[in-house]
């Protein structure tokens, strides 16, 4: 079952989507605002369907997500999502989980089209044709149309991803942490370690510890952070300060960026049951933001409660 995001169509769309068949309606917009979906900016018919296509990318732009209702010719309807590559990953996330609420609610019978694209050409008269080219063919996808096809993949395993630890409340979204990385968070909360690098392994569903061990410097703790790929971290700031750091490079594919934020709650709860309570939480979108000016600029800036001395080293 698709995990929802709780998120609900409102009455305001479901009263504005019966009704715009009577009122020349060809496109209606809707977006996710707070914990609803509402009806956006709407677009006249004015010609035909392809005519009428090259409208829409006025009403996109390149950073905010969107569903599209867009009415054929047969009174029939197209349910478009526009994902815009410049949108944050939590709207990502919740675009990709909702989209089947909206269409169950408002009637999946009145869709007989599905469009999905991250471009306003995807949504042209041009993106159109495309769209329906291969919708009604077997050709090979194009390199564009294989992207998206699995952009709209990723989104929707991580949108339909299962609360893995049953034990817990369901509010609580998280892979299983390897007994290692277990073994790891504890070494840290303990002072055995001042760092511990942790990354999902998707495939196997596990939380996975990469590194564990003492740093000597900020700098080395930076140069072990991935380049390429979403972590988590836990570090002691100059032996004092326990730190979580959420890497997540934009060089990383969408699912992964996706899968880390939508976990990274669930994992600092589990965190926490070890034994880490953290003092400061940071989020990076690129390691060299972690030279250690940044860091103590953000410690100094944000941390509001006494610190406390890390347990000393245990010897051998």
């Amino acid at each position: 079952m698709a995990h929802q995001s709780g998120i609900r169509v409102s009455s305001a769309l479901e009263s504005q989507f019966r009704s715009v068949s009577t009122d020349g309606i060809r496109v209606l917009q809707a977006h996710i605002s707070g914990e609803s979906v509402e009806p956006g900016a709407t677009q006249s018919q004015h010609s035909t369907l392809l005519d009428d296509f090259d409208s829409i990318p006025k009403l996109l732009n390149d950073t905010t997500p969107c569903y599209l209702l867009i009415r054929l010719d047969t009174d029939k309807w197209a349910f478009a999502t526009y994902v815009p590559d410049g949108a944050n990953v939590r709207s990502k996330m919740l675009y990709a989980a909702t989209k089947a609420t909206v269409t169950r609610t408002l009637g999946e019978s009145h869709f007989i089209d599905t469009m999905f694209g991250t471009t306003q050409d995807d949504f042209s008269s041009a993106g159109y044709k495309r769209h329906r080219v291969h919708a009604e063919s077997s050709a090979p996808l194009t390199e564009r149309e294989q992207e998206l096809e699995r952009i709209r993949d990723d989104e929707s395993k991580v949108a339909e991803a299962p609360t893995m630890d049953s034990r817990r409340s369901h509010a609580r979204a998280v892979y299983p942490l390897h007994e290692d990385a277990k073994r790891a968070i504890r070494e840290f909360a303990s002072g055995t370690v001042n760092f511990v690098l942790l990354t999902i392994d998707s495939q196997k569903e596990t939380v996975n510890v990469e590194y564990a061990g003492s740093v000597q410097s900020h700098d080395e703790m930076k140069q072990r952070v991935p380049q390429n790929v979403p972590s988590y971290a836990l570090y002691w700031f100059d032996g004092s300060t326990r730190m979580f750091v959420y890497s997540c490079p934009s060089s990383s594919s969408v699912r992964e960026r996706m899968v880390y934020s939508t976990f990274r709650h669930g994992f600092t709860e589990c965190v926490r049951d070890l034994g880490v309570e953290f003092d400061i939480r940071m989020e990076v979108d690129d390691p060299e933001e972690l030279s250690a000016e940044a860091l103590e600029s953000e410690v100094s800036s944000r941390l509001v409660k006494p610190v406390v001395a890390q347990p000393k080293f245990k010897r051998p």
